[in-house]
């Protein structure tokens, strides 16, 4: 597993941890935890360059789906800042993973 792939995990754990502590926005967590999760273990089991440039691509929507929430979403705003940031180092960490290795599989 690469470092983006316990990097996504280590987010979907704080959206856990958000949902055992019955804090913040407990469907958001929930869903965004099992995407999180999701995503890691097909990037993970693909391998493939092709995964992780979809991935990214998924991150980038999800960031930019955000940014409208950051500015305009009442007691959602925080959260909303937050994602838009996660979804941008994940975004960065997956463009890094298609660069690496050679051929289909990277570990």
């Amino acid at each position: 597993m690469r470092t983006v792939e316990v990097l996504r995990l280590a987010v979907a754990g704080g959206h856990a941890v958000r949902l055992v502590g019955r804090r913040g926005t407990p469907v958001l967590d929930a869903v965004l935890a099992v995407r999180q999760t999701a995503q890691a273990v097909l990037v993970s089991r693909s391998g493939s360059r092709d995964a992780h440039t979809a991935s990214a691509v998924v991150d980038v929507l999800h960031g930019a789906s955000m940014v409208p929430v950051a500015l305009l979403g009442g007691r959602l705003r925080g959260i909303a800042a937050v994602q838009v940031l996660l979804a941008a180092v994940l975004t960065v960490a997956e463009v890094a993973a298609v660069g690496h290795g050679h051929g289909r599989r990277h570990r």
